[in-house]
């Protein structure tokens, strides 16, 4: 009997040490951090009416000098993607020339071309420079400036989808409006057309609220380096 009472002590003294040694092992092993959760993924910065182009932006034109958003602060501009090849810009180059023209004494104004056509400038400034698109310009009758925009920096930014996709800047660089030259992409509709781009211009220079701030672009797609997915 008594062996029998010191066989069951030994016992419960081990099954005791065990599971105070569990529990001492338990409290010295640190828990499993939880994984924090994975940021969502940032979205692409992109312009609309109401957005401020950053003064940081910088193009190049097609004599190779630079363009700085910066400069043009304090002046009202239009911003036209151009083309030299899109049919539609034989209806909307004259009417920029006829605008460069009523606007050729306002020191407010800035007219600026993009041309954002990987199969127009290449994916970088060639050697020879771009005697087509001068030549091409200059025939046209343009004297603003045209800016080369490689990888289609701006194009994505301003979300620029097509030849002649035009912009208003105010003086503080925010956006007041974007979309058509006007409505009439076929140049028919003559005093009856919509002036959209001019109208957004001279609003903003008298100080005026833009009444259209947005309509739908036309033209040809831009020849994208990556296309938009």
């Amino acid at each position: 009997m008594l062996k029998l009472l010191q066989s069951t002590l030994v016992v419960a003294m081990l099954a005791c040490g065990a599971l105070a040694f569990a529990t001492s092992a338990q409290e010295k092993t640190p828990p499993t951090p939880t994984p924090a959760p994975r940021p969502a993924p940032a979205e692409a910065q992109v312009y609309k009416v109401g957005s401020t182009v950053d003064e940081a932006l910088k193009l190049t034109d097609l004599d190779g000098k630079a363009v700085s958003f910066k400069e043009l602060r304090g002046k009202v501009v239009l911003v036209h993607f151009w083309s030299m090849n899109c049919p539609y810009e034989e209806v909307a180059d004259p009417k920029v020339v006829a605008l460069e023209k009523a606007w050729k004494d306002n020191k407010d104004v800035v007219i600026l071309a993009i041309n954002a056509n990987v199969t127009e400038i290449g994916a970088a400034r060639p050697a020879a420079g771009y005697p087509d698109l001068k030549k091409h310009a200059e025939k046209r009758g343009f004297t603003h400036r045209i800016a080369a925009d490689y990888g289609n920096k701006a194009a994505d930014l301003f979300q620029a989808k097509s030849t002649p996709h035009c912009f208003v800047l105010d003086r503080k660089g925010v956006i007041v409006y974007a979309g058509g030259l006007d409505d009439d992409p076929k140049g028919s509709k003559g005093a009856e057309t919509k002036q959209y781009a001019r109208d957004a211009v001279e609003a903003t220079v008298a100080n005026k609220a833009v009444e259209i701030k947005e309509s739908k672009s036309y033209g040809c797609s831009i020849k994208r380096v990556t296309p938009e997915r």
